[in-house]
């Protein structure tokens, strides 16, 4: 089920909102397997994650687009936690001006844009120069990367245009996937 929020995120955010990753049987198939999201994170951070004995990919089919992505989505998922949860930050997005916005991330609509400068305005640039830092790289790349991020994170935990009850503990969960993935794709 983790694996299953996170891979729909990536894809979406990688694709541009526009098609979904799916492994061969339609789904995201388990931690690491062929074409789930170890295959995904792999391709993007330029390493294969496929079968033992695979060529290693040199480069990302993604660019560095996508390794940032993939950098920024655990980091922003903590930001998340940190802030309250998805329904805390939902308020802090209505409380500086982005409430349609922030209501088309939970419809089952299509998501509303965010603009970069929008989420220096909720995030705050204190967080974004520390993610900034954290990952080494400027600040406009940090908020362009939540900007992306973010609402399709609200869209994947509000699948019925609703925030659930357990919305906290899917990101709880996917945290704790996407940490044991990169551990695996790390060691090899």
């Amino acid at each position: 089920m983790a694996n299953d929020f996170l891979g729909q995120i990536l894809g979406s955010v990688l694709s541009g909102g526009r098609a979904s990753v799916q492994g061969p049987a339609g789904g995201l198939g388990g931690l690491g397997q062929g074409g789930g999201l170890g295959d995904l994170l792999g391709g993007m951070l330029g390493r294969s994650a496929g079968p033992a004995g695979a060529p290693a990919s040199s480069q990302s089919p993604f660019g560095g687009k996508g390794a940032l992505i993939a950098m920024m989505l655990p980091l922003v998922m903590q930001w998340v936690q940190r802030s309250g949860g998805v329904g805390a930050v939902l308020d802090r997005f209505r409380q500086k001006g982005y409430s349609q916005q922030a209501a088309s991330w939970v419809s089952t609509g299509g998501n509303e844009e965010l603009a970069p400068q929008a989420v220096g305005e909720v995030v705050g640039m204190d967080e974004l120069s520390r993610l900034s830092q954290q990952l080494g790289v400027g600040n406009d790349e940090v908020a362009s990367g939540m900007a992306q991020i973010l609402p399709e994170m609200v869209n994947q935990l509000s699948p019925q245009g609703e925030v659930p009850a357990d919305a906290d503990d899917r990101l709880g969960g996917g945290m704790s996937a996407l940490e044991q993935l990169m551990k695996q794709l790390q060691a090899r």
